[in-house]
């Protein structure tokens, strides 16, 4: 039987979120479950070494990446790689199955059984968010990717139901090659929660416009003086995102709302474990594991009233809407913060969270997959 090769090559210099996340958790649950022998990794040469670490039991190909550019440049290299060079090394190493990161896959059928995860096609079915249109070049662009990867794959994973349902909508023709796996998430120490909490309400990834994070900091502004709190706002701010600043600077919230910039996961885990209540007013997640990692860490959690979160979550959090009213977002964080959830309710929702969701068991469903794809196809 050949090798199972994860095309890796998707991986940015610098860690870009959950996506990202996703092939790091899984490569390290495969190397935990102690079959990663059985694996090839394909991957640019910056992101060997954090790979390597991650499972060393694994076999690499690694190729030589491209001078940074665009992120249309980098489209672009990720097309023609896929396209040219994948397909050549999957011939050499006798693959029988390979995992692809993302979508982008390229423009040829695979030499072998092909796994798309496009983590979600939100550019797709939800081109409006918000006040955000996405413009007509990029939703041309996504429409002709996933259409093309889509007609080439073999298998689509969906990282939800609600993801799945959406794939199944928007293409319908392929819905018979989706399969649901929830994303792998590594499961936290919880050690001193109680004993270093301060007075916090913390949110993460505020990278995009549908993350809604300038409802929450108005939201915030309505409680000045109702609350002792301090809003923590984690993660980079790019300049699309640059007015989330420019709001709080005009309307001198500084005393009450931080930005903390890019922050490595032990100190997103320790500003989590000390704040009263973790926020994610997002208008749209294909999974949201920011919020799972919350509930592992035993935070009480706030969430936008969408169907993925209830799924995920498996409505063990409290929610809110209207999505985009400050009012209704305000009144919420308030009540969480005078009614919080019992210790024995925040160990319930732990459990919870690591047996649907720990990376070895998410894991062992992907690798069930592969096993089950080979025997099918040999």
């Amino acid at each position: 039987m050949g090798k199972i090769a994860l095309n890796y090559i998707y991986l940015s210099r610098s860690h870009a979120g959950g996506k990202d996340q996703v092939g790091l958790n899984l490569l390290k649950g495969l190397q935990d479950i102690h079959v990663a022998e059985q694996y090839l990794v394909l991957c640019y040469d910056y992101s060997l070494q954090t790979l390597q670490k991650l499972a060393p039991d694994a076999e690499y190909v690694v190729l030589p990446s491209h001078a940074k550019g665009s992120e249309l440049g980098r489209l672009l290299n990720l097309l023609l790689d896929n396209t040219l060079r994948i397909p050549q090394i999957l011939t050499r190493y006798h693959c029988d199955v390979v995992y692809h990161l993302s979508c982008n896959n390229g423009f040829r059928k695979m030499p072998c059984i092909s796994v798309e995860i496009p983590h979600d096609i939100k550019a797709i079915s939800h081109r409006v968010l918000g006040s955000v249109k996405i413009p007509w070049y990029k939703y041309l662009i996504y429409r002709v990717l996933y259409a093309v990867d889509f007609a080439l794959a073999d298998y689509i994973i969906a990282i939800s139901d609600t993801d799945r349902g959406e794939i199944c909508h928007y293409f319908n023709r392929y819905k018979d090659k989706v399969v649901r796996i929830y994303n792998p998430i590594i499961t936290p120490e919880v050690n001193g929660r109680k004993s270093e909490q301060k007075a916090y309400v913390c949110a993460l990834n505020l990278q995009f416009h549908h993350k809604n994070i300038i409802t929450l900091i108005r939201a915030f502004e309505l409680l000045r003086g109702k609350t002792d709190c301090k809003l923590i706002l984690m993660g980079s701010v790019p300049e699309r995102v640059k007015y989330l600043k420019t709001y709080v600077e005009e309307h001198h919230l500084e005393d009450i709302i931080e930005f903390t910039g890019f922050l490595p996961d032990e100190q997103v885990q320790k500003i989590l474990c000390q704040s009263r209540l973790y926020v994610n007013p997002s208008l749209n997640e294909g999974f949201g594991m920011t919020a799972v990692e919350a509930l592992m860490l035993k935070v009480p959690t706030l969430l936008s009233d969408i169907p993925t979160n209830r799924e995920v979550t498996q409505n063990l959090c409290r929610y809110y809407m209207p999505l985009q009213d400050p009012n209704a977002l305000a009144k919420a964080i308030e009540n969480c913060l005078s009614n919080p959830p019992t210790e024995q309710e925040l160990d319930y929702r732990r459990q919870m969270m690591i047996q649907a969701y720990d990376y070895r068991v998410i894991a062992k469903d992907y690798h069930e997959l592969f096993l089950h794809i080979q025997h099918k196809a040999g």
